[in-house]
């Protein structure tokens, strides 16, 4: 029979949102223009400024992701209940029928 635990299910929703949240917030331009600026005539300083907003967007990117997950642990956590919810209904409603 499958079983899921529902708390543990939303406690990881929640726990990714917060992770999500963690991720979105970094910002790796500063520190890798700065880099770049400590190496003014290096092709590697050139190289690293320019992988600044791509990296900045990776990270958006990942946190995005997260979220999603976040999202679905959430949603599905709560369709279960639903379905468990109607399922007990009908059941009730059968018993009540027999009598």
């Amino acid at each position: 029979m499958l079983k899921a635990d529902l708390d543990a299910l939303r406690a990881l929703g929640a726990a990714m949102a917060v992770t999500a949240d963690s991720v979105g917030s970094l910002d790796p331009v500063a520190p890798i223009v700065a880099a770049a600026d400590a190496m003014p005539n290096s092709a590697f300083g050139a190289i690293a400024r320019s992988a600044a907003i791509p990296t900045l967007a990776a990270y958006r990117g990942v946190s995005v992701r997260i979220r999603e997950m976040s999202s679905a642990s959430l949603a599905s956590a709560d369709s279960y209940d639903d379905t468990d919810r109607a399922f007990s209904d009908q059941l009730i409603r059968l018993n009540a029928d027999r009598r």
